[in-house]
Formats: C-alpha cells, sequence, structure tokens
C-alpha cells in the first residue's frame, strides 16, 4: 500500500493496559502500558487519552491522520455500544462506555471487540497464525480465553461470547469459578484462580516450603510463576498442582480441537514463558481428550507476538472492523 494506515490499540487486561500505535501492515511505532490499572476507570481512562496522544507525538503523527483505534476488551462487555460491563477479573469496572470516551476525547473512529477474539487476529495478521484459515489463540495469563478463526473469519457468536473456554465446565460442581459458575477450566488453570486456591490452601502454613518462592515470602504475593518455580525445584505441592493445571489444559485444548479442527492453536504467555516445562506435559495428556485426526493435523505452538500482543491485540481489532467493512 503506498500510504501507510495508522491505527492505535487499546489491550485492556486485568492488571494492566497495553497501548500500541502501528500500521495495518504490522509495524509497531509506539507501545506503552499502564500497570495497576484495576481501579477506579474514572482516573485511568485520561491517562489513556494522555497516553494516545504522547505516542502520536512521539511517532510524529497528527491524531487527525489515525485511521481508527481498536480496543481489546475483557468480557463480559457490550459489544456493540462498547462498553465493559462487567468482567469477573477487573471487579472496578462496571458499566464502563469506554468506547465513547475515546471517541470523543480523541476524535477518532473507535473499535471495540472481546480481547481473546483481539489476540488472535493480532497472531492471525502478524504473528503465529498467518497463513492458516482456522486457528485458535488461547489467552492464559490472568485468565483463559479464546479467539476463534474459522474459514477465514472470526467466530463472534450471536452474543459476541464465542470462545469463553475459560469458563466452559470441565468439573461439575467443582472449584468455584470468579464468574460465578463452578467447576470452570480457568477456575484450575488461570493465573489469578491459582494464585487464589494456594493462598487459601497454605494459609496457616507460615513455614510451608512454597513460600520461599512467593515475592517477600508472603502468602498474598503467591503467583504463577512462584508456583512454576517451586514444581521446577521438585516442591511436591507444586509438582502436583502444576500436573492438575496442565490436565485441564490438556482437556480444554482437546475439546478445541474436537470441535473445530484447527490448523494451529496458538497458546499466550504461559506456554512461551514456561516453555517445554508447561508444553511437554500437555502434550503427553492430549491423546486422552483429542481424536487422533484431529490431533495430527493440529499444531499446539506458543505466540510469535509474545509479550507484545497487548500492543498488537486493539491494532488487530481495528484493522479487521476496516477490512470488513471495504475500507482497506
Amino acid at each position: 500500500m503506498s500510504k501507510k494506515t495508522y491505527l492505535l490499540g487499546f489491550d485492556i487486561g486485568g492488571t494492566k493496559i497495553g497501548i500500541g500505535l502501528g500500521t495495518a501492515d504490522g509495524e509497531l511505532l509506539q507501545s506503552r502500558r499502564i500497570d495497576n490499572v484495576n481501579t477506579d476507570p474514572a482516573v485511568i481512562l485520561p491517562q489513556l487519552v494522555e497516553t494516545a496522544r504522547s505516542e502520536a507525538a512521539a511517532a510524529n503523527i497528527a491524531l487527525e491522520d489515525i485511521a481508527a483505534f481498536g480496543i481489546s476488551t475483557p468480557s463480559p462487555a457490550d459489544i456493540a455500544n462498547g462498553i465493559i460491563t462487567t468482567p469477573p477479573n477487573n471487579p472496578y469496572w462496571r458499566n464502563v462506555p469506554i468506547k465513547k470516551y475515546l471517541e470523543d476525547n480523541l476524535k477518532i473512529r473507535g473499535c471495540f471487540e472481546n480481547d481473546a477474539n483481539c489476540a488472535a487476529l493480532a497472531e492471525w495478521f502478524f504473528g503465529a497464525g498467518k497463513g492458516c484459515k482456522d486457528m485458535i489463540y488461547l489467552t492464559m495469563s490472568t485468565g483463559i480465553g479464546a479467539g476463534i478463526i474459522a474459514g477465514g473469519q472470526l467466530i463472534q457468536g450471536k452474543s459476541f461470547l464465542a470462545g469463553e473456554i475459560g469458563h466452559s465446565v470441565l468439573v461439575p460442581f467443582g472449584r468455584q469459578c470468579n464468574c460465578g459458575l463452578k467447576g470452570c477450566y480457568e477456575a484450575y488453570a488461570g493465573g489469578r484462580a491459582l494464585a487464589q486456591r494456594m493462598q487459601q490452601e497454605l494459609a496457616g502454613q507460615p513455614d510451608h516450603e512454597m513460600l520461599k518462592y512467593a515475592k517477600d515470602n508472603q502468602l498474598e504475593k503467591i503467583d504463577l510463576l512462584a508456583l512454576e518455580q517451586a514444581a521446577r525445584a521438585g516442591v511436591e505441592y507444586a509438582v502436583k498442582l502444576w500436573d492438575e493445571m496442565c490436565l485441564r489444559d490438556a482437556q480444554a485444548f482437546g475439546m478445541l480441537m474436537n470441535i473445530f479442527n484447527p490448523q494451529r492453536i496458538v497458546l499466550g504467555t504461559l506456554a512461551y514463558a514456561a516453555g517445554d516445562f508447561f508444553m511437554e506435559p500437555v502434550k503427553k495428556y492430549l491423546p486422552n481428550f483429542a481424536w487422533p485426526e484431529t490431533l495430527r493435523d493440529c499444531e499446539l505452538v506458543p505466540s510469535a507476538l509474545k509479550r507484545e500482543i497487548g500492543s498488537y491485540a486493539g491494532i488487530a481489532g481495528a484493522l479487521y472492523e476496516l477490512q470488513k467493512e471495504g475500507i482497506l
């Protein structure tokens, strides 16, 4: 394309917001993040506007030359109206009309889509999903969700909730999930849920070996990284919990393989951060949950965009909308 098309992206996470400025052909010009976002949106929204303006200025691009911005939002959300409604991992964000706020303040056309869908689009356009007509991306960090590309089209669903694999029940009447259901996949393999579980199970055990791996040796700061480190060190509690997590991951991946028969499943943070320590046990369990044919025909790979995916996610969401409307 002779003239570059500039796009802006916002990726709303459970603990951080990624903000990226780039082009429709995948060149990332600016990338920033805002941490500790789980607070009053009235404090965060003006920061998003200011950061967007500073990114554009740093790239020497006028705001009016940006074709659109995309918001990668956690679910549930009112996709049609651009409102973040009741995301389980963002308890302060309730019925936030973020798309209108940013449109009014930036004077740029806005697009709004589920975060896992935007991440899937980012990997499809720019990363590990390039060249695939049938692929799935899974977010694997604070929470778990899937973005599904089938036949070269993003699958959104009647209520824009397609791909919520993290809240598919794998264990009937099992562990309480932050979404309100019991036994969800995310309750057994999501980063926040695992941290909460460890805090509950290790409460009242100040001398437990696991605390050596928590930040500042404090139980309330134990997280998925601490679990990984302890499991690698052979701590019995961690080894068992890590193995259970990998089993549930394989169970969910097998469901996706048999339902959608994708060419490729691209995995988020955990897969590239833990590498074979995660991938090998998952692959060991997978034959228990997927047909040989669907397993044979599906590549299971880590994200190519890795930590930059938050910068690309909103950009990819905007790009998909503009392409769908024939603007690009």
